[in-house]
């Protein structure tokens, strides 16, 4: 309870009063009061749920970060086969210069 609903129930519990207050307005006050506790538990159940989340996605991500040697450490290059290069081709076709005419069949 923070200090005003403390010296809001000492002065609804407090007969000595010179004006108590009517039972309409104790149930009006006693309705705001456990509204405020709904809406600071509500609070705390947010910000609890939060700080769960963020520490999970931190330990998602904590052992990740030193499998790989931290986040400044050069990423190796991808390993390549001598079956995957491409090779040139060996013979090349001669060109229209070189070649003999064919004749012609009439």
């Amino acid at each position: 309870m923070d200090r005003f609903e403390q010296e809001l129930a000492r002065m609804m519990r407090d007969s000595q009063e010179d004006a108590p207050f009517e039972d309409r307005h104790r149930r009006h006050l006693r309705a705001a009061v456990r509204a405020r506790q709904r809406v600071r538990a509500a609070c705390v159940a947010t910000g609890s749920v939060l700080a769960l989340a963020a520490l999970g996605a931190a330990l998602l991500v904590l052992p990740n970060v030193f499998t790989e040697g931290g986040p400044a450490s050069p990423r190796p290059r991808p390993v390549t086969s001598a079956e995957s290069v491409p090779t040139p081709p060996t013979a090349r076709p001669a060109s229209g210069a070189e070649r003999a005419p064919v004749p012609a069949r009439t």
